[in-house]
């Protein structure tokens, strides 16, 4: 009958053993899973960042081109009305006076055909718009900045707590780094809009 008991023991022992070692499985294979879910939350969210950042490539160049085509037809119109204005005032004959006057006749009807196509076109509003684009595409850029090291710290505090850091080790997830702003990074860009 000892013998039964001694066997009954080691049985159950061995049933302990092997359900203990089913959660540990369980365990560390669920963890390793989150990990995996966690490292490809910082791939997307830096994916992120990277598709803000193509925006911004795309945008700025286009929105300045645009600012700097308009601030060179305002420049024309300007220069126009100033010769118009300047040849009035130096008209001496009434012949020259009424070509003067059709000459600045003339810039101002270029300037209604051009104001009814476009009707926003002002300097102003150009610059302000390329200005809150500029600043919206610097807004998303920090959120995605912030997401993605959020994503991070949540990622590095999940392996580095234990058990699941010795997981970490044995499935080789390090520790990520968080984005951090170069040098010189908060000097704003200048953007040149001089005229050619």
């Amino acid at each position: 009958m000892g013998k039964k008991i001694a066997l009954g023991c080691v049985i159950g022992f061995v049933a302990v053993i092997i359900i203990v070692g089913l959660i540990l499985a369980a365990y560390v294979i669920d963890s390793w899973r989150s990990m995996v879910a966690k490292e490809t939350d910082i791939d997307e969210a830096w994916a992120q960042v990277q598709n803000v950042y193509q925006r911004r490539f795309d945008l700025v160049p286009n929105l300045a081109e645009s600012v700097r085509a308009y601030l060179k037809h305002e420049k024309e119109i300007f220069e126009a009305i100033a010769e118009a204005r300047a040849g009035f005032q130096d008209a001496e004959t009434t012949q020259e006076i009424e070509s003067a006057s059709q000459e600045l006749n003339s810039i101002i009807d270029d300037i209604k055909v051009t104001v009814e196509d476009t009707p926003e076109l002002k300097a102003s509003g150009t610059i302000q718009y390329l200005m809150i684009q500029l600043e919206g595409t610097e807004n998303r850029i920090a959120v995605e900045r912030g997401r993605f090291n959020e994503t991070v710290r949540e990622y590095n505090v999940y392996i580095k707590m234990f058990p699941r850091n010795i997981i970490a080790g044995w499935f080789g997830f390090e520790e990520k780094e968080f984005f951090e702003a170069r040098e010189g990074a908060d000097v704003a860009p200048e953007l040149d809009l001089e005229l050619d």
